[in-house]
This record gives structure tokens, C-alpha cells and sequence, in this order.
């Protein structure tokens, strides 16, 4: 089968959708398919092959500034027709989104979408007035949006569940994006190269360590975080957060922090290359997470592959994930988190457990499951 996935973000662009594309891209090649990549151009790209890059505009917006857009123009979409594709896989509702949708139109092959991100969640990004106005064109786009393609797919129940509030009836799929779950394994890494690792950061090895992994932007609630770790440093003077990640709000959370007078344990790693992550999971003993607005959570599930249970805010993306009193512990309030943080340190048989079960917990997430799961929709359109 040929296949073109359409998306605005992929890599250099460091997110979970760029993960999710190159995760499936790699497994269905495995299986002898032919997969392109249809994206935009980025400074700092590197080539690849069956990776098709077009010319775009950047956006102007502070935490956009790495996504482009583009017109749909039929020169664009001629261009493609070389490649033959059987059907088509949207990633997006923008640019490339269009550009998949018209070319399956216009060469009568199906459209599978796969909605990623609540759009609602990041209007914020794009004005700070009119939000409201632009939350309901948001819902409202992204629904005729899905409408348009012959099969939806959503990562989470969380989705899906969202979708349906927006008045979407039509049959659609859930299949939770896969992760190389081998390449986490505790197993792999050694003891002095963790202690090296802590080291570098600033750690002693004697530390307690939280770990937050992810976008530094305001809707992560990573204030939340921040002013519910002061309560828990407070009680615990060893334990110590680290951030790793990058995104426009980071010197807003610079200057939070220093105002809670946590600069001596907050610790701000930054962007990293993704195949370095998985080592800087093998210095936490927690993962946590305040934020409501994942799709997918593959941070929380790479964080249990590398053997780190979980103490971050219930959503519904973590329905099948977390499993409380198993592999950690989820909240509804904010003010339950240290009342749980105490309970898993003051019992280091209870964190040990827990800490034994993270990575046993995630089996059905792995890479070639995903794979093969979306393939099952692709044949059942192409059969049609």
C-alpha cells in the first residue's frame, strides 16, 4: 500500500504528534508498505527519504513560531501525483490537512484524519481577545473538519468524548499512539550513568527527584505545579523538581520560581534532543503532571516504561494509563497532592511496589501495536 501522511509538525518540530507520524511511519514500513511524509520546510531540517517537504510561511504568533502555513494551490497538489498513493492520512485541519484532503479528493482514495490537539485549549497562543468567539469557530472547524474525511481517528477516550460534545455522531476509532517501550527500560542504562546524569543537572544522588517532561506553556498548569512542590519541599528539603523541556513560557516560570523562593530546588533542563529523553527519566523517582489539556499523555507512558510511577492530575487520557495504588496515584484536586506525595514517600514498601508495576503496566502501548491497529483501518477503506 502507499500511503501519504499529511502533517504541519514533524521533526525538527519536537511535539507528540511529530513522535506519533515517525513511530507509525517506521512500523508500517517494517510491515512493507510504502509511507511519505508530506510537511513543511524548517530551518533546521534534516533530509530524509520519503520525507516531502513544501515552502511555507512561518507563523508570527510567540509559541507558534516553529509551524508554518501555506495555500492549497492545484500546483501543489499535482505535484504529488507522482507518488500513486492508495489513501490518505490527515495529522492536521490546517495547511497540509487541506492539501491531503483535496488531493484524496480530487483522486477518489480515501481520507483517514486522526484529530490531535484540543484546539480550544490553545487560543491563547493566537489572541488574547475573542476567545470565546474563537473557541466555538475552533470547535465548530474542527468538527466539519472530521466530518470531511471517511474515517476519524482519536488517541484517547478523552477525545473522542470531546468530539462527541461538539455533535460529532459519526463511527470513529480509538487507537493510542504507540511508543518504542525497549528503548526506556531501566535495564539499559547504568547506575554511574545515572548518578552522572544527576551530576550534570546539579543533583546529589541522595535526592529525591520529581520530574515534569514537556511544553513549557501556561496551559500545562505548570504554575499549579510549582506552588504545590513548595508545600512538598517544605516538608521535604530533599526532594527536588526538574523540568525538562522547552517552550515560550519558560522565563515566566523562571521568575515564578524564584518567587516562591525555590531557585535552590527547581532545576530547568530545557530542550533536548528526543534521543537523549529516556535517559532523563532515569533520574526520577516521580512523574508529575497538573495539566489537563493532553490528547495522548505519551510522556506519562514513557515515564512508566522507564520504570517511574506517576502522581499527576486525573484526565480522561489516562483511562487505561494510571491505575491508582499500581503504578502511582492520580488527583482530582490540587490540594490532594502532597496529602499522596507523603503516603508514596513515607512508605518505601509502597514505592517500591509501585515503582516494580509502572513498567508492566503498558504492554498494549507498544510501537507495533499501534501500527497495526491503523493499518487494520487502512485495509477495510481500500477494500471498500
Amino acid at each position: 500500500m502507499k500511503i501519504g501522511i499529511f502533517t504541519d509538525a514533524y521533526f525538527p518540530i519536537i511535539s507528540g504528534v511529530s513522535t506519533s507520524i515517525k513511530t507509525l511511519s517506521t512500523e508500517l514500513r517494517k510491515l512493507g508498505h510504502e509511507v511519505y511524509i508530506i510537511t513543511f520546510n524548517h530551518p533546521n531540517e534534516t533530509q530524509e527519504k520519503f520525507v516531502i517537504r513544501i515552502q511555507g510561511t512561518s507563523l508570527p504568533m510567540k509559541g507558534l513560531k516553529e509551524y508554518s502555513i501555506a495555500k492549497v494551490t492545484r500546483k501543489k497538489i499535482n505535484e504529488l501525483v507522482q507518488l500513486n498513493l492508495d489513501l490518505v492520512h490527515i495529522h492536521t485541519e490546517f495547511t497540509m490537512g487541506r492539501l491531503g484532503r483535496k488531493f484524496a479528493k480530487k483522486h477518489k482514495i480515501p481520507i483517514v484524519h486522526t484529530y490531535h490537539t484540543m484546539y480550544e485549549d490553545y487560543i491563547h497562543f493566537v489572541t488574547p481577545v475573542f476567545k470565546a468567539t474563537l473557541r466555538q469557530f475552533s470547535k465548530s472547524y474542527s468538527k466539519r473538519f472530521a466530518n470531511s474525511a471517511n474515517e476519524v481517528v482519536f488517541p484517547t477516550i478523552k477525545v473522542k468524548r470531546k468530539f462527541q460534545e461538539y455533535g460529532y455522531k459519526k463511527d470513529s476509532h480509538i487507537v493510542p499512539t504507540g511508543i518504542y517501550l525497549e528503548k526506556f527500560r531501566r535495564i539499559n542504562f547504568k547506575q554511574s550513568e545515572i548518578v552522572e546524569m544527576k551530576l550534570k543537572i546539579g543533583l546529589t544522588s541522595s535526592d529525591f527527584v520529581l520530574l515534569f517532561l514537556g511544553r513549557l506553556s501556561r496551559e500545562k498548569s505548570i504554575v499549579d505545579l510549582l506552588t504545590e512542590f513548595k508545600k512538598v519541599h517544605s516538608k521535604y528539603p530533599e526532594t527536588k523538581l526538574v523540568l525538562v523541556g522547552g517552550g515560550p513560557d519558560g522565563d515566566y516560570f523562571t521568575k515564578k520560581v524564584e518567587h516562591l523562593g525555590l531557585s535552590d530546588s527547581v532545576y530547568f533542563v530545557g530542550m533536548v534532543s528526543p534521543d537523549e529523553v529516556a535517559s532523563y527519566y532515569q533520574i526520577a523517582d516521580l512523574f508529575v503532571n497538573f495539566s489537563t489539556t493532553e490528547t495522548q499523555g505519551l510522556t506519562y507512558i514513557e515515564a512508566l516504561a522507564s520504570g517511574v510511577p506517576l502522581l499527576v492530575k486525573y484526565d480522561d487520557n489516562l483511562e487505561g494509563v494510571i491505575k491508582n495504588n499500581i503504578n502511582g496515584f492520580s488527583f482530582k484536586n490540587d490540594e490532594e497532592f502532597l496529602g499522596l506525595f507523603s503516603k508514596i514517600y513515607d512508605n518505601k514498601v509502597l514505592l517500591d511496589e509501585i515503582t516494580a508495576n509502572s513498567s508492566k503496566s503498558i504492554e498494549s502501548f507498544a510501537a507495533d501495536k499501534y501500527a497495526k491497529n491503523i493499518l487494520k483501518i487502512y485495509e477495510t477503506l481500500v477494500k471498500k
